[in-house]
């Protein structure tokens, strides 16, 4: 594989580099540069063709050593992160070549889009990873971008996730996504049935599944939240993800950040699970394995089926809830006025099957941006 550098990362590598060779396809061509953040060197890969990028982060003198392979394995991630066939994994990297040759940036244009994806990895540096050197974390929302295209006559613009998928598709004349995915059922604990049907990639992590959660249910994401896994006996939680850095760590719980676990972790190993969304209501939802589907043709959530509104945020959690449709149900009762005005500030909307999907498959990727 052809890696165009930039000489800040050629010196950094001891290097010299030769030319680019200009007749390698831009598909099968990467461009790199080394930028500094939070003290740390950092790695900065993108594809020629769709600019989609990631990110090798703290790099250390004994990563050079084996750079080459760090690379190559960092674009296998990038493709399955994406949901990319496996089988169009393996012939992309083949045809990219099992080695990778270091080169001087072939043009221009290639360094000024390094820089622009440099400035986009800077966003990030408060979420990255200490301890990983690939940010696997920020891939989906790092290549949700709109990108000008002036290749064409007529400018247009492109995202480059969907660039990537595109080219890979034309290139092997092939749809582009098969990868291995949970079907799983979402009951919400109330008195009134609230439940959600949803199939979500393996390659998702625990922390892109809880904000397809907070699309299921509408929930604004306001508050805390933790995923259950495993129970002691005697009812004390023996294995916790958590979405915040938590120091209370209780004697044999093993809690572990829910960005750095995905899903084919857990599933199938664990066939129930407890999502608990804002501590101070206590919203229990039930994840329930339904099966393990082989060849799912997306790279984004689904939600096939639906029943039952969810409450709105802060009301008091299931009893609260409760109360609320009590005085809804009565307009004499004096606090109706109150309640009917409160609700209708709230962004709580009865369920619909399209919306959900729309927000489904937007959240996994804009969820970095939002904060």
């Amino acid at each position: 594989m052809q890696l165009g550098c930039t000489k800040k990362l050629l010196d950094y590598l001891g290097k010299k580099g030769g030319p680019a060779d200009a007749g390698i396809e831009p598909l099968l061509s990467w461009s790199a540069h080394l930028i500094t953040l939070n003290r740390r060197h950092v790695v900065v890969a993108a594809n020629d063709s769709s600019r989609y990028g990631f990110v090798l982060y703290g790099v250390k003198a004994k990563d050079i050593k084996v750079l080459d392979q760090l690379l190559l394995d960092g674009i296998r991630a990038c493709l399955e992160t994406e949901c990319i066939s496996p089988e169009l994994i393996d012939r992309y990297l083949s045809d990219c070549g099992e080695s990778v040759t270091f080169t001087r940036t072939a043009n221009r244009t290639n360094v000024a889009r390094l820089n622009k994806l440099c400035e986009r990895v800077a966003w990030y540096a408060e979420v990255l990873t200490p301890d990983e050197l690939l940010q696997r974390q920020i891939l989906l929302s790092l290549n949700y971008d709109l990108i000008t295209n002036k290749s064409t006559p007529v400018k247009g613009y492109f995202i480059p996730f969907e660039k990537l998928a595109a080219d890979l598709s034309a290139r092997y004349d092939t749809p582009p996504y098969r990868c291995r995915a949970a079907e799983l059922e979402v009951v919400l604990e109330l008195e009134s049935v609230c439940r959600r049907r949803i199939v979500v990639p393996l390659s998702y992590t625990f922390q892109q599944l809880h904000h397809g959660l907070q699309q299921l249910f509408c929930w604004q994401d306001y508050h805390l939240h933790e995923f259950w896994i495993e129970r002691y006996p005697n009812g004390r939680l023996k294995y916790t993800l958590i979405g915040f850095p938590r120091e209370d760590e209780f004697e044999g719980e093993t809690t572990r950040m829910d960005q750095d676990v995905c899903l084919s972790e857990i599933f199938p190993s664990y066939d129930h699970i407890i999502y608990n969304y804002d501590f101070g209501d206590d919203w229990i939802h039930h994840i329930r394995l339904v099966r393990i589907v082989e060849d799912y043709d997306k790279n984004a959530p689904v939600c096939l089926a639906g029943e039952g509104d969810a409450p709105p945020e802060d009301v008091g959690g299931p009893s609260g809830y409760a109360e609320m449709l009590r005085i809804l149900a009565n307009p004499q009762d004096e606090e109706y006025p109150h309640i009917k005005s409160w609700l209708e500030d709230m962004c709580c909307e009865p369920f619909n099957l399209e919306q959900v999907n729309y927000g489904l498959s937007k959240s996994a990727r804009s969820s970095y941006l939002l904060r």
